[in-house]
């Protein structure tokens, strides 16, 4: 009876409680949450423009051990296991402040294009098997993606994930974190793609560039 009840209040909740709120809007990034159905964890979509092409956006994307040095938090990133040019599975380890305990994540990571607008996307999935968990270390979950769309000069980026942290992490600080994860995230990572070694980096084999005008 509680359940029934339960599913019948979910039904009649305003749409607006699962609405994206805008959060954050600074420097040319937006970020925006809305809350999930059955966590206490916000979800987060984050937006920017690179001054970039695509190429080199997702050469930066496919370099997962320089994460660290734009991905909000990582202390360590690693494919260790690469089933292809497309799919691959990736170990990402955050740091998180005394006394919690550092999380690390598996993500099965699918990169795909669509050919009629060249949208490029890379899905994540939480995967338990991969990597064994560790000692000292709370093994969290990640489902969301990336999408890097070619306009004019510029890559629109949209970072959109939901995690689940694992362990115990108060709400209050956990959802505000999500907030300062995508907008530091995007900040960092305007500024690598204007380094030379993703600029000059071999086009992706099954990236499709658009015929020049």
């Amino acid at each position: 009876m509680k359940k029934i009840s339960s599913l019948l209040l979910l039904l009649f909740l305003p749409a607006s409680i699962f609405a994206w709120e805008l959060e954050k809007e600074k420097n040319g990034i937006t970020v925006h949450t809305r809350s999930v159905e059955g966590s206490e964890l916000k979800e987060f979509r984050g937006k920017a423009k690179l001054k970039a092409n695509l190429s080199t956006v997702i050469a930066l994307m496919e370099d997962n051990p320089n994460y660290v040095t734009w991905l909000k938090d990582c202390k360590k990133a690693e494919a260790v296991k690469v089933l292809n040019t497309k799919e691959k599975y990736i170990y990402i380890l955050n740091g998180v402040p005394w006394p919690l305990d550092d999380r690390d994540f598996v993500i099965h990571s699918v990169f795909n294009q669509d050919k009629t607008t060249g949208a490029v996307t890379y899905t994540m999935r939480p995967v338990a098997s991969i990597v064994p968990e560790k000692k000292g270390i709370v093994r969290g979950s990640i489902k969301g993606y990336w999408r890097f769309v070619q306009v004019g000069d510029e890559v629109e980026v949209t970072y959109q994930v939901h995690s689940e942290p694992g362990g115990s992490i108060p709400t209050s600080i956990a959802n505000i974190v999500v907030v300062d994860i995508p907008y530091e995230t995007l900040k960092k990572m305007k500024e690598r793609v204007t380094e030379e070694k993703y600029i000059n980096s071999p086009k992706h084999p099954d990236l499709i560039l658009p015929a020049a005008k």
